[in-house]
């Protein structure tokens, strides 16, 4: 399992900027990316033979191969990139410019992560060319459901909410079922994330572990992650989706990550960050990170819609 930090140079100018896109882009946290040269790859899809209706033999009875049936579907990587710079002036003035560069490098790169961390859930190709797909648009359409008719609502309060609440919980369970090999991780918008927490404690289907990267909470053994903010501080996947006659949902995102399989991301080197020198009156640092959402399995990604506080 490749991880951007992984992959990526050990350079101090790379890690200020990878340190500052991971604060405001988490997701970055849970992508399995893997690598290979050139501008795109071809990834496979669809590599199962057609499904066996029968699994026994007798005696001596010959086998009968299905060949595969891949389909190749070609994806092509976006380059994510800024520059950082500082006046070469600083110097004269007995300051450090070295130093000022650095803190610059760290903050352009959180200023990029508002965005990649959109990217990932709304980015759209026909919008915008240079974009890649977030999650919003590789989901494919027999993996979008809906809680009920017109939504259902995630309630608070004592024991007449218990029936509610275990009705919702259920729903959310049954779709992130509906991955194959199961979801390795849930995101929803950070407020419902918080009812989804307090009920699942409630309920017995919360956990929490330590792990390397941070503290780690679960609902029935599936990472619980919030889709994050906008700079502005207005949530991704707000309660802004029409169910049925209600115009106040979002939606939840089942994923399975993996390396290459399932879902996953398309990178070159990772993030590499590099002195440019000085171009003009600046002195600059280069930040690149090419990359593409790809999903090679249609099952291993789930847009549960519908949900309410």
């Amino acid at each position: 399992m490749a991880k951007i930090n992984t992959l990526s140079a050990s350079d101090p100018v790379t890690k200020q900027a990878l340190a500052g896109l991971q604060e405001t882009a988490p997701i970055l946290q849970d992508i399995e990316f893997y690598t290979k040269s050139g501008p795109a790859d071809s990834i496979k899809k669809s590599r199962e033979g057609a499904a066996k209706s029968k699994i026994t033999r007798s005696l001596n009875e010959a086998n009968t191969a299905t060949p595969p049936t891949p389909v190749y579907a070609p994806v092509a990587k976006k380059i994510i990139s800024f520059d950082a710079k500082v006046d070469r002036i600083l110097e004269d003035r007995n300051e450090d410019a070295a130093s000022e560069l650095a803190t610059q490098t760290f903050l352009e790169a959180k200023e990029a992560g508002w965005a990649l961390q959109a990217l990932c859930f709304t980015g759209d190709i026909g919008a915008d060319a240079e974009n890649f797909d977030g999650l919003d648009e590789l989901v494919v359409a027999g993996q979008i459901k809906t809680t009920d008719t017109n939504g259902i609502q995630v309630p608070v309060g004592g024991d007449t909410a218990k029936t509610a609440q275990q009705i919702a919980i259920e729903t959310m369970l049954q779709h992130a079922a509906m991955i194959r090999g199961g979801a390795t991780h849930m995101y929803m918008n950070e407020f419902l994330k918080i009812r989804w927490l307090t009920i699942a404690k409630s309920l017995g289907y919360y956990s929490k572990i330590d792990t390397p990267d941070g503290e780690v909470e679960k609902i029935a053994n599936i990472i619980v992650r919030g889709a994050g903010y906008n700079k502005d501080g207005s949530t991704l996947l707000p309660f802004g989706e029409t169910v049925g006659s209600n115009a106040d949902c979002s939606s939840i995102f089942f994923t399975r990550w993996a390396e290459k399989t399932d879902l996953s991301a398309l990178t070159s080197v990772g993030l590499k960050a590099t002195y440019a020198g000085q171009v003009g009156n600046f002195y600059v640092n280069n930040v690149n990170l090419d990359m593409v959402l790809t999903l090679q399995n249609d099952t291993a990604l789930m847009k549960s819609m519908g949900w309410r506080l």
